[in-house]
């Protein structure tokens, strides 16, 4: 196999990122961008210079030099995106969330399975330097046993989608599932499965039905507990912020964006207290693709599978779930994404 054939299907934020990174990664060649906004295709085929652009799936279902199909759309239509790609006997690549319900999650899986093609999840936070860098120190002992970790993820609440589907909890599941889950995957990539999650949160300050601030305090096998805080609520002008720290028995880790390319280490006996590592660092959303393109070149297993992504959107719904009854919720689930999630 030469060079891969790619469409992007979705011209929206991360998808004008993923046209971006698909142009610099050699053996692609980016052949169709796909959007329901013919124009916004248009602009996307023309800046980027992508021979084709579509209004609809189907020219890129029907072109056999099309191996990889990069689901950026909003997250009620990836089930029925990537199955129609699979079927078709495409490669496909969807952004986080995987979906907005389990079922739908599992469908995509065996869909995958049975068609004997590729699914992978985009969490990119497994593809960026500084959270890398913070699980192999934690796995090596650096900060002792991890007894306690933290994150946030905090944006402006003036941001904007595609016809404001973000509103609809019933189409974006609101701040957790749809921020936070970066969070949550991080944390299951690195401690293993939660058990049980308490959380609290609303609809504060945008006027919409989903949730734009959520804080939840969570608890994973090895009685590790974590807090994770995700706001859409942050003042007009407020820069996307995120942050980590992991507190172990023996230090600290810590990393956020107001440092990027950084990690702070505080440890506890010994003759040093304090350690910062400066990292060489690649574009997260470049190696992530370029990660999913050698995996259908060699026929090599995605490093974020269609069930990471499931575990990582049970916990979000188990969180969802847990401040619609207002009472902490026990994984694994054994319902799905609530129907009375109204407001």
């Amino acid at each position: 196999m030469n060079s891969l054939g790619a469409a992007v299907v979705g011209c929206g934020n991360i998808g004008q990122i993923h046209i971006d990174r698909w142009k610099s990664i050699s053996g692609v060649e980016l052949l169709a961008c796909v959007d329901v906004e013919r124009e916004r295709a248009k602009q996307m085929s023309e800046k980027f210079h992508i021979p084709n652009f579509y209004e609809h799936l189907d020219p890129v279902l029907k072109d056999s030099s099309v191996d990889i199909v990069d689901v950026c759309t909003p997250t009620y239509t990836h089930k029925e995106i990537a199955e129609t790609a699979l079927e078709y006997g495409k490669n496909v690549i969807v952004e986080k969330p995987v979906a907005l319900k389990l079922k739908d999650a599992e469908s995509m899986i065996n869909k995958a399975r049975n068609s004997g093609r590729k699914l992978m999840v985009a969490h990119v936070l497994r593809f960026w330097a500084e959270y890398i860098m913070a699980k192999s120190l934690i796995m090596d002992g650096e900060i002792g046993m991890p007894v306690f970790a933290k994150a946030n993820r905090l944006i402006a609440h003036n941001f904007s989608v595609w016809k404001d589907w973000h509103n609809d909890p019933h189409k974006g599941g609101g701040v957790f599932i749809d921020t936070s889950i970066h969070d949550l995957d991080f944390f299951i990539w690195t401690f293993g499965n939660a058990r049980e999650i308490y959380a609290q949160g609303g609809t504060l300050v945008r006027r919409a039905y989903s949730h734009d601030h959520t804080r939840a305090f969570i608890l994973f096998k090895n009685t590790l507990g974590a807090y994770v805080e995700g706001s859409w609520i942050m003042p007009e002008g407020y820069p996307f912020t995120y942050n980590l720290e992991v507190i172990g028995t023996k230090g600290l880790i810590r990393i956020g964006s107001n440092n990027p390319k950084q990690i702070d280490i505080f440890l506890t006996g010994g003759s040093v207290k304090r350690k910062r590592i400066i990292l060489e660092t690649k574009d997260p959303y470049f190696l992530e693709l370029e990660a999913f393109k050698e995996c259908v070149k060699r026929d090599t297993p995605v490093p974020v599978s269609g069930e990471d992504g499931r575990k990582a959107l049970e916990l979000a719904i188990a969180g969802v779930i847990s401040i619609l009854r207002k009472k902490s919720v026990s994984l694994p689930l054994e319902e799905d994404f609530p129907d009375e999630h109204l407001a």
